[in-house]
């Protein structure tokens, strides 16, 4: 975090959230790992006829779509309910890619080869030049390019199409087509483009092949798509960094007994001589490459309609399965319309879809490591079978079931992403926490919220949890929540903390805005960033805006946790005045002890204190220093982090934890008694505190049970402020991230950004 070395964001820039580069001119070569119900349904399966089961026409569940994929607004209900604000700049700097060209619709068509193992491809890309250049630049990797089919075509009818010149870039995947006059002119242009590739076989990315299993054994090939973080390049020439959103026209031609299935609705389906079969898929929104998705085989499908609760409308739910497999897909078809009915609840902004298709495979060859469990394509989620799928008792299936805890979990990460990810795009892949944070901290407070029934599903287990993330962000390994892409900088994109951390630090900043806020807060940041990018100083206006906090707070509280490693230890001490009835409290910050190389020194700590009869009192306050004086008008005891969901450790003096446990009895909240406990079991294994101060804590009866949620989550008394390795392991295993995916290749330097 602290590195000399970063190009994107620097500690000069923290506060007011701009990012300015230091690399110069330096050329760096960086690798990068991206690293989240009962039978009786009214659902019907229907297999599709052949070419994929042409989408029925059903009413938008949304908006319209205007000629450029943006969502044009259907019904009124949509959270917006002042008047229009005025138009606002959505979009963001390219990072390796130049900002002079831009994409506007790419019309894309495919062919595999009988064999799956290559494929070929053509596209039609609608291009605008803003500046004039002598190449058009671009991302390709593992694709050959038809030096004589690369054409530039004025859209004026001015001039005519010239050829361009392949010439690969020295750092990275990018390709220049030249202009052999080196002179393209500002204007609208369409850019044509023929290649060749190959079908991956032993890796999840680009178009990649799988082994079908059927429920009866049987396996059968079929093809699907990855592009997350930057994996489109390896299917189609492209600008797949985050920055560029264009629409998408997919046409392919795949074996005439296959399905097939894209982000926008089937248009189309027309049988070929050779037998094999033309489909199309409609215009999808303006939407980033790496979200593009198709896939084909002989997929069963199990289908339903989801009734937008905003205005009445339907849209078409669709699970793709492996054949004999949807009566596996039930439970996931209800966790969809669950998931979706709470998500279209709480933001008030509807998709801007007709249908929604969820894609769930097995892989029979089973040697692609794939390490995702889903990943959330615009409306066409791609999912893993024992992720998902539940089969019923006694009913044939190959799938190995997480059961439907897990299955739950799943559909409400990937159906989070539809608005954090999706409908509003992180700026680069640093803030890859602005997708995956926002799908944890949704699919939590979901999972609790509609299934507590589910073994887990409380705000104990949350708090568990949380003491978990704790222990691995005092580590070596931690690594903070907002990565910085440095020379020296983190390499794991997705972890526990870009999740997890990410998460609690979301829940406790709704703690302290308060949860309408919170909502409010969030539906202006998508309403104002849809179809765009968001940062995270966008993210923390709209976020303070709702809440009426002071300026800049929000930020600086934000920043403080995402930005480093580790956390802060809060330490309160007390002087009662007797004739006044007050209590003066000296409260400290320190950064917990932790085995960071780059650890965090100070934070902005959001602090409730509750006091009181029964702790019926709290009162805020955000410790922006190492060392505050707050007077409470009562000389009860004091408990921090009252709901025992933010994100910091507290200790007491020892005068203060004696009147702390001898009002234990006063705390009846679970994830409180959990939180204790969990700091408790911190403090001792940091050693400040001894193993009889801390069997005194958790010794209180009130406080037992938490105990025993602790070390489900392998929260356990160790005396070292490093667990044992097998623990560590087991809480390592524990986290099982949804997505876990690389950024590959050379990267170019880093020019001046500002966000």
């Amino acid at each position: 975090m602290r590195d000399s070395t970063t190009t994107r964001r620097t500690a000069a820039t923290y506060a007011n959230g701009a990012a300015t580069s230091g690399a110069g001119n330096r050329h760096t070569r960086r690798t990068f790992k991206l690293a989240l119900v009962a039978q009786a349904t009214a659902a019907m399966m229907i297999l599709a006829a052949c070419g994929g089961g042409g989408d029925d026409t059903l009413s938008p569940a949304g908006g319209k779509l205007g000629a450029n994929g943006s969502e044009q607004q259907g019904n009124a209900n949509t959270g917006n309910i002042n008047a229009p604000a005025p138009a606002v700049d959505a979009s963001v700097p390219p990072v390796e890619l130049p900002d002079t060209i831009k994409p506007v619709n790419y019309k894309l068509w495919f062919r595999p080869s009988a064999d799956l193992n290559s494929f070929s491809g053509r596209a039609d890309v609608e291009i605008k030049v803003t500046k004039q250049t002598g190449a058009v630049t671009l991302a390709v990797r593992d694709l050959k390019l038809d030096a004589s089919r690369l054409t530039l075509t004025p859209t004026s009818g001015n001039g005519p199409s010239r050829v361009l010149v392949p010439i690969p870039q020295s750092q990275g995947a990018f390709y220049d087509l030249r202009d052999p006059t080196a002179d393209i002119k500002p204007g609208n242009y369409v850019l044509h483009m023929e290649w060749t590739g190959t079908i991956n076989f032993t890796k999840a990315e680009g178009i990649f092949k799988l082994g079908l299993q059927a429920a009866t054994g049987e396996s059968s090939d079929a093809i699907v798509t990855q592009g997350e973080s930057n994996f489109a390049r390896e299917w189609f020439p492209s600008w797949d960094e985050p920055a560029f959103r264009n629409t998408f026209e997919v046409t392919a031609e795949i074996p005439g007994d296959w399905k097939a299935v894209a982000n926008g609705k089937q248009t189309g389906a027309t049988k070929l001589p050779d037998g094999y079969q033309q489909v199309s898929f409609a215009k999808t929104p303006s939407m980033p490459a790496y979200l593009l998705f198709f896939g084909g085989g002989k997929f069963d499908i199990l289908e339903d309609k989801f009734t937008n609760p905003l205005d009445g409308s339907s849209m078409r739910l669709r699970w793709w399965v492996p054949p004999g497999e949807a009566h596996s897909a039930v439970a996931g078809m209800q966790f969809t319309k669950e998931a979706l009915n709470h998500y279209y609840n709480y933001f008030q902004i509807p998709l801007p879809f007709d249908k929604m298709d969820t894609i769930v495979a097995n892989d029979s060859y089973n040697n692609k490591n794939a390490g995702f469990g889903g990943l959330e394509n615009w409306g066409a989620i791609f999912e893993f079978a024992d992720q998902v799928l539940v089969p019923p008792e006694g009913a044939p299936t190959t799938v190995h079931s997480m059961g439907k805890g897990r299955s739950f979990v799943v559909v409400s990460h990937e159906l989070a992403h539809q608005w954090f990810g999706d409908l509003v795009t992180l700026d680069w892949w640093d803030d890859i926490w602005l997708n995956e944070s926002f799908a944890n901290w949704f699919e939590n407070v979901t999972k609790i919220t509609i299934h507590p029934e589910f073994p887990g599903n409380t705000w104990a287990n949350y708090a568990a949890v949380k003491q978990r993330v704790i222990t691995l962000d005092l580590q070596p390994t931690a690594v903070p929540v907002q990565h910085n892409l440095s020379d020296a900088g983190s390499m794991d994109f997705l972890d526990s903390f870009a999740y997890n951390k990410g998460g609690h630090v979301l829940q406790m900043l709704e703690n302290y805005i308060g949860k309408d806020a919170m909502r409010k807060g969030l539906q202006s940041y998508l309403n104002k960033y849809k179809f765009g990018n968001g940062t995270p100083p966008r993210l923390w206006a709209e976020l303070e805006a709702a809440s009426g906090k002071p300026a800049g707070m929000v930020s600086k509280v934000g920043d403080s946790f995402v930005r480093q490693t580790g956390l802060p230890l809060v330490t309160i001490d007390a002087q009662c005045n007797p004739a006044t009835n007050q209590n003066v409290l000296t409260i400290t910050q320190r950064a917990f002890p932790n085995k960071n190389v780059y650890s965090g020194y100070q934070w902005n700590v959001p602090l409730t204190l509750a006091y009181g009869d029964n702790f019926s009192k709290t009162q805020t306050i955000v410790l922006d220093q190492q060392t505050a004086q707050v007077t409470l008008p009562t000389c009860s005891a004091v408990l921090a982090n009252p709901s025992g969901l933010d994100y910091y450790v507290t200790n007491y003096s020892p005068t203060l934890w004696s009147n702390l446990l001898a009002q234990a009895g006063a705390i009846t909240t679970d994830a409180t008694k959990t939180n204790i406990a969990g700091d408790a079991t911190q403090l001792y294994n940091a050693q400040l505190i001894t193993k009889a101060q801390y069997d005194q804590i958790v010794g209180i009866k009130n406080f037992q049970p938490a105990v025993a949620t602790l070390a489900a989550q392998a929260v356990k008394p160790t005396g070292s402020l490093r667990p044992q390795a097998v623990q560590l392991q087991e809480m390592q295993s524990m986290d099982r991230p949804i997505h876990t995916f690389r950024y590959e290749g050379v990267m170019k330097h880093l020019t001046d950004i500002k966000r």
